[in-house]
This record gives C-alpha cells, sequence and structure tokens, in this order.
C-alpha cells in the first residue's frame, strides 16, 4: 500500500522525531519516499489532505502530554473524506546534549527551543553551569544550524539522528525529565489498509446532543459486541459547549463483520460518525 505513494511529510526536521518515525516505517515497509519537511501539524495534514499521492508522520500522543489534539481536530476536518490513519509506531524519547565538542564539563552554553527546554528542565538545572549562557530558537533544526556561529563550549538539545545529520559528538543521553517517555506517530494518507487480524480501530462520533447517559449508551454497543475500547476522548466542536464528538480507538477493522455490525447500531445515536483509520503498528 505505502509504494502507491511517492512523498512523505514530516513535521519538522533535522533530526526530529517525525524523522525518526519516518526512519522506522522506512525499515519496517523497505520503503523509500522524497521526504518534505513542514513546521506546523495543520500544515502536513493540508498538504496530504491536497496531495493524494503524500502521506505525513505525526505525533498523535505523548507520555509527557497525552493525546495531541491539533493532530486530531485537524484530521477530522480534511476536505478529502478518505484521508485516515494507515499506521502508527511509538518512538522512545531519548533527548541527548550534542556538541561540537567531546568534552562536556568545557559546556558553557546551550541552543535549545522552548519545548525541549521544558523537556529538560532537571537536568539543566542539577548538570549543567549555573552561569549558562541559553539561546533560544525555534527548532531542533535551527538549534543545529546556529551551532555553527558559536565555538565549541557550546551545546543544543537534540537527538541522536540530529547528531548524525550535523556531525555532531553526543555527549549526554536521556536527558529528559520523564525517562518513560513515549511518542506515539500515525501515518496518515488516502489509502486503504486491509485487515490482519492484529487492527485498531479509530473513530469518531459526533453526538446528535449532549446528554447525560450518551457516553453509556454508546459503550453499551462496544459490551455487546465484546469489542474491546483501548481509548475514549470527548471535546467540544468548534469550542461550542452544545457541540459534542467522541473519539475512539478500539481493537478490530472496519472490515470485521463484529465491528460493522458495532457502527450500524452507533449510526443512530449520532449526527455523523466517521472512521478515521483501522491500522497496525509496526
Amino acid at each position: 500500500m505505502f509504494r502507491d505513494f511517492n512523498e512523505i511529510v514530516c513535521l519538522g526536521m533535522g533530526g526530529s522525531y517525525s524523522e525518526i518515525a519516518k526512519d522506522k516505517l522506512f525499515k519496517a515497509y523497505d520503503l523509500y519516499l522524497y521526504q518534505r519537511s513542514l513546521n506546523t501539524i495543520r500544515e502536513c495534514i493540508e498538504y496530504v489532505d491536497e496531495f493524494s499521492n503524500a502521506i505525513a508522520v505525526l505525533p498523535v500522543e505523548t507520555s509527557y502530554k497525552g493525546i495531541i489534539r491539533e493532530t486530531i481536530d485537524n484530521l477530522i476536518l480534511t476536505k478529502n473524506q478518505n484521508i485516515q490513519i494507515l499506521a502508527e509506531t511509538t518512538v522512545p524519547v531519548n533527548d541527548c546534549i550534542l556538541s561540537k565538542t567531546t568534552e562536556f564539563y568545557s559546556i558553557m552554553g546551550l541552543i535549545a527551543n522552548p519545548n525541549a527546554l521544558g523537556k529538560c528542565k532537571k537536568f539543566v538545572k542539577d548538570e549543567m553551569p549555573r552561569q549558562l549562557n541559553i539561546v533560544m530558537a525555534e527548532s531542533m533544526d535551527e538549534s543545529a544550524r546556529l551551532l555553527n556561529n558559536y565555538n565549541l563550549t557550546y551545546s543544543i538539545i537534540g537527538t541522536e539522528k540530529t547528531a548524525e545529520l550535523y556531525n555532531l559528538n553526543v555527549l549526554k543521553e536521556h536527558i529528559e525529565d520523564d525517562k518513560d517517555n513515549n511518542r506515539r506517530f500515525i501515518i496518515i494518507g488516502d489509502g486503504e489498509t486491509q485487515p490482519t487480524g492484529n487492527d485498531k480501530t479509530s473513530i469518531v462520533i459526533f453526538l446528535k446532543e449532549d446528554k447525560p447517559g450518551a457516553l453509556l449508551d454508546i459503550v453499551s454497543h462496544f459490551v455487546k459486541y465484546n469489542i474491546n475500547i483501548t481509548q475514549i476522548n470527548s471535546k467540544m466542536v468548534n469550542n461550542n459547549s452544545d457541540e459534542q464528538a467522541v473519539f475512539i480507538d478500539f481493537d478490530g477493522h472496519k472490515k470485521d463483520e463484529l465491528v460493522c455490525k458495532l457502527i450500524e447500531d452507533l449510526t443512530p445515536l449520532a449526527k455523523t460518525i466517521r472512521v478515521i483509520g483501522s491500522y497496525t503498528k509496526f
């Protein structure tokens, strides 16, 4: 299926975790596609929405922050209703101190974006100099490029892939505050998956009305067909408290007989139901 595409869109560059997930996809499917890097989740989804020959690798959940709403919110609003999740994977977070020097204790400066600093506050406070000169950057890629303007006492926060791309030394690994932090990524595109026997399906149910017991009504149908829910969330639609949508991940594929019956039973409870993907993990 992935060979039907000729371009892949990644969030960020310079060794971003989206690029690491992309590499994992390429290895799993013996694949190579032209890479395009964009700066925001919305830009990535809009690009795939416009160009059906492209897929995108996007973060959807982190151990650190939970569900990434921007991904799901933009995915369900695509003009092309055939855009869906085609696969998912998990990438362990390994934030590193990188530099042109090999001596960590000579470091007096750090170039990083606010998100990276926020994840590594404890290490920066406890392990780096009190008089550390911090230079702010907008992204991991910009941090690496800015490093060329500074002497050997400066470093950046990046990944092992960043070190590989920019020929930098890894001075310290796993500097993130949450050592068990993982990021879940999805591959989206205008494609169709086939059942594998080990699938997950994601749907969004736009409720007719937000009334007491509405969620219980929905869940009861999953119990009826003995279908396991792996995640469930609800949110307002268009910032209107009277319009609610329920996002559900569950075991099974949309082409499975029981899942077809489930969605048929759920339909009367909703304004609309959109299946946003049946997929497996790589």
